[in-house]
């Protein structure tokens, strides 16, 4: 039997980084593209370059005059996910609060942006992960991004790191 498995391309934190964006976009063909915030600009840019591409995008706290959403609830395959760029739950000191939140919304999968390093990790039963950002200087040397595949209800997450 076959199953139909959905991949999503998680962007956080962008930062004018457009150019990378649309380079990961054409490398990994996903099915939705998510951007959670810290320049919504330029996932607003993006989905002009890439018209035909789903792309779901929030707020982050450096997109104070956007008008976007703040936070996302999702459902795909029957994935509950919460987008957030999660500094309002202090994530730099932390990852207990979101997940708790997520506990509360009954989400499987958390994504979120803010601190800059890409992780995946369960906490209260719940998988978080941060796809990273996509500039390198000399506080973050490695630019990412996350993918998740989802299949029959499941989902795998993945960071890939630039290599240029």
């Amino acid at each position: 039997m076959y199953h139909l498995i959905m991949k999503l391309l998680v962007f956080s934190d962008s930062h004018k980084n457009v150019e990378r964006m649309e380079f990961a976009v054409r490398k990994e063909n996903p099915d939705a593209i998510i951007h959670l915030g810290d320049n919504i600009a330029d996932a607003i840019e993006l989905q002009s370059k890439v018209p035909e591409a789903v792309i779901y995008m929030i707020a982050g706290n450096c997109d104070m005059t956007s008008t976007g959403k703040r936070e996302l609830l999702l459902s795909l395959e029957n994935v509950n996910i919460l987008l957030t760029h999660g500094h309002q739950y202090s994530v730099k000191t932390g990852l207990s609060k979101l997940a708790l939140k997520a506990v509360d919304l009954s989400v499987n999968l958390v994504l979120y942006g803010h601190t800059h390093n890409a992780e995946v990790q369960t906490l209260h039963g719940v998988t978080l992960m941060n796809p990273g950002q996509l500039e390198r200087n000399d506080s973050y040397s490695i630019a990412s991004y996350g993918i998740v595949e989802i299949e029959d209800s499941k989902f795998n997450c993945e960071i890939v790191y630039f290599d240029f």
